[in-house]
């Protein structure tokens, strides 16, 4: 804790003003933060060395520059509906032109979902029930996984040939989302639950690989979003964070994670260092639980909620 800070109620809404100085214009800045430390009845050096720690703060690890990011989170183009049986969408993947692939996250079964028509098009089933929270299509393979670890591969074009390919993840690790990585032809694996996997210990949530090209799983996390980064930003609040789902941009090649619990959207350079964190409004995302792109950069997020799945679309900022 900060010296100046007296309690841990003082800290959170220190941590809580760090996300809201994106809105605040520089000018204002000063009067904004000597209003807010007033109000915690700090002393007038006090409030001095916060404006100096604040404008000198390490913002590299999280943008906050809404000008720099390529889409409007708060005004989606497109909304679109979907039917009952989609009600708890769990994944996206893009599968054609104006075609999305998705998941009831209760059932082994992929539906292509057309947004030009807003109907589904295609039913295909290749598993059981069970709890899917991943799907990604590589060339004419479609990849599929549960949250206790185990992976499908199955050729969209021949129906009923289903491989099962071994994990090292169980159901402690609660896989939660399922990227592609093109560049280096790995699958992206994001963890929820813990990130140890082979009694490596990690502090963090983890995103790791699997090599198409070599068929193996990295025995270490690809990256990891540190705790330490989260309490940064989110304060308390930093526990709750919980991927839901993880995509790699076609364009830029930077991966944007999302969270279902702790609605909020990271994004990573691909070097895996972090660079953005937006926070999801509630209102517009209930439950966001799949990510996905068309090659074009537009941005698809889908969601549960009680009154049925939905599915956002963005369009990609031109510069």
């Amino acid at each position: 804790m900060l010296p100046f800070l007296k309690s841990n109620s003082d800290q959170s809404l220190l941590k809580y003003n760090l996300l809201i100085l994106d809105y605040i214009k520089l000018p204002a800045l000063v009067n904004y933060i000597s209003t807010i430390f007033v109000r915690m009845n700090m002393k007038r050096t006090s409030i001095l060395f916060i404006i100096i720690y604040l404008l000198t703060f390490p913002s590299s690890v999280w943008a906050q520059n809404k000008g720099d990011f390529p889409y409007n989170l708060e005004s989606p183009s497109e909304t679109y509906r979907l039917p009952a049986i989609l009600e708890e969408v769990s994944a996206l993947s893009y599968y054609a032109p104006n075609q999305l692939a998705t998941l009831n996250d209760e059932q082994g079964r992929v539906y292509i979902y057309d947004f030009n028509k807003r109907e589904i098009v295609q039913r295909i089933r290749f598993e059981g029930n069970g709890d899917f929270e991943g799907l990604e299509l590589v060339g004419k393979n479609m990849y599929a996984i549960k949250s206790n670890g185990k992976l499908y591969k199955f050729n969209i074009d021949i129906e009923g040939v289903v491989e099962s390919i071994d994990t090292p993840f169980t159901s402690e690790n609660n896989v939660e989302g399922l990227g592609y990585d093109k560049n280096s032809n790995t699958l992206l694996i994001a963890l929820k639950g813990k990130g140890d996997i082979d009694h490596a210990k990690v502090k963090g949530k983890a995103v790791y690989g699997y090599n198409l090209t070599t068929e193996k799983f990295s025995k270490t996390p690809l990256f990891v979003l540190q705790d330490k980064d989260l309490e940064r930003v989110l304060g308390s609040n930093s526990t709750k964070f919980r991927p839901s789902g993880v995509a790699v941009h076609p364009i830029s090649n930077e991966i944007y994670m999302i969270a279902s619990v702790g609605s909020a959207l990271v994004v990573f350079n691909n070097d895996g260092s972090p660079k953005n964190l937006s926070i999801l409004k509630r209102s517009l995302f209930p439950q966001p639980e799949g990510i996905a792109f068309m090659p074009n950069g537009d941005l698809f997020i889908s969601n549960e909620g009680e009154d049925g799945g939905i599915i956002h679309r963005f369009k990609m900022k031109q510069k």
